[in-house]
């Protein structure tokens, strides 16, 4: 099984997860034009990795081609579970992953999340901190009842809130928690956002500013679930999805 990050229970973050031998997952919902992200999603990574974070972005906007390379050829590949251990502040692994998201969303929608999660943390050393940067439709696909968190971008772009709302609407549909990541992006369209997913979804949508993405994104990551240490130590209240009384998958 697997379970949040831990957002109040200090020290306990990937340092902890690669001692009990599990990477990190935090899903990204890309825009409907997902170059529209893509600027967002290199800050993100930046961050991440200057905070000493060992970062793989899985870009399920790109399909795999070739033998070689990609999501779906580590998921078929038995032997690899070691992607991402060479990822460093200068260098950070990116990895197509269309087809591979495809035949996770099948695992999952066969098999429940659970099975498709296993299969997706299997390549991919531990305290690795994977970004899945997906559609929001695919990712609700791939982790419908899974109360994982999900960041949706909003940039100053054209259309910037309808593509946000849209992706609210439906990660909020699967029971997922998604949560607003502005860059550039004015009060006005991100008010738009608030405003709009609060009143037709009834959705209270927290909001991770550029400056704590860097502690944020790996607290509130989805992890595998160890009996020992971490839930003995976990808090209750785990921060903005524990607020709205959302239930935790463990």
């Amino acid at each position: 099984m697997f379970e949040f990050g831990l957002d109040q229970a200090a020290g306990l973050r990937l340092d902890m997860q690669a001692r009990e031998g599990s990477p990190a997952l935090m899903p990204l919902a890309s825009p409907a034009q997902p170059s529209r992200g893509f600027e967002w999603l290199c800050r993100l990574a930046m961050a991440l990795a200057d905070a000493g974070q060992r970062v793989v972005v899985l870009d399920a906007c790109a399909s795999e081609r070739g033998d070689s390379g990609g999501l779906v050829h580590a998921l078929a590949d038995g032997s690899e579970a070691h992607l991402g251990l060479d990822s460093n502040q200068q260098h950070w692994l990116v990895m197509p992953a269309a087809h591979g998201l495809q035949t996770l969303v099948g695992t999952a929608r066969a098999g429940g999340a659970d099975i498709a999660l296993s299969r997706l943390f299997a390549p991919f050393a531990a305290g690795t901190l994977v970004l899945l940067y997906a559609p929001a439709q695919a990712l609700a696909g791939l982790l419908g009842g899974v109360s994982a968190r999900v960041l949706v971008p909003v940039v100053e772009q054209p259309q910037a809130s309808i593509d946000a709302y849209g992706a609210l609407k439906w990660l909020h549909g699967a029971g997922l928690c998604p949560v607003l990541a502005p860059l550039d992006a004015s009060a006005q369209v991100l008010g738009n956002v608030i405003e709009t997913a609060q009143r037709h979804l009834g959705l209270r949508t927290p909001v991770w500013a550029q400056g704590s993405w860097a502690q944020r994104v790996p607290d509130g990551a989805l992890v595998r679930a160890h009996a020992h240490p971490l839930s003995q130590q976990a808090s209750h209240a785990r921060g903005p999805v524990a607020a709205d009384g959302a239930s935790l998958w463990s």
